[in-house]
């Protein structure tokens, strides 16, 4: 009777072993970095957000309690306005937006590096973007292996970017 099961791959040697796990390792490297920026991107908007309610906030306040306009309408507007400013400012920090649209983006590397600890590695901000380090008790075979796949990773993605625009 013939046998219906597939043939048994071909075991991988070293070699391919480091080959995929530097490539995810940069795969990971990737996203980790993805997600800091987008947090910082997040961070940036909503600290302009509160720095947009606290000045029209100190506006409001000084329209209505020290120079009060002397037009009715004009006044009550002004009211209104600290009102809801001041409303949106409680909202903003009583739903925990602060924490966490603020406070979390400023806190990713912090723990990202703790839960990276246990694995000997880091992430490292490195200007606007970041990467991974091995810890020093990690053998430099592999750190000075990863550093080389990774040089080769961004040098082959750039070169497909720059086919990829030439074509266009």
């Amino acid at each position: 009777m013939a046998s219906t099961s597939s043939p048994t791959p071909e075991p991988l040697t070293p070699k391919q072993m480091e080959q995929i796990t530097y490539r995810d390792l940069v795969i990971f490297e990737e996203r980790l970095r993805g997600n800091m920026v987008r947090l910082r991107k997040r961070k940036r908007k909503f600290e302009a957000f509160l720095a947009t309610l606290l000045v029209l906030l100190c506006y409001f306040f000084y329209a209505v309690f020290v120079d009060p306009s002397k037009a009715f309408v004009h006044h009550l507007f002004n009211t209104l306005a600290l009102l809801v400013v001041a409303g949106s400012l409680v909202f903003f920090y009583r739903s925990g937006m602060y924490s966490e649209k603020i406070v979390y983006a400023a806190e990713f590397l912090p723990h990202c590096n703790r839960a990276l600890q246990s694995f000997n590695l880091q992430f490292s901000r490195r200007g606007e973007s970041g990467e991974l380090h091995f810890y020093p008790t990690v053998p430099k075979e592999l750190a000075d292996g990863y550093e080389r796949y990774r040089r080769q990773y961004y040098a082959r993605k750039k070169a497909r970017a720059a086919n990829k625009t030439k074509s266009a």
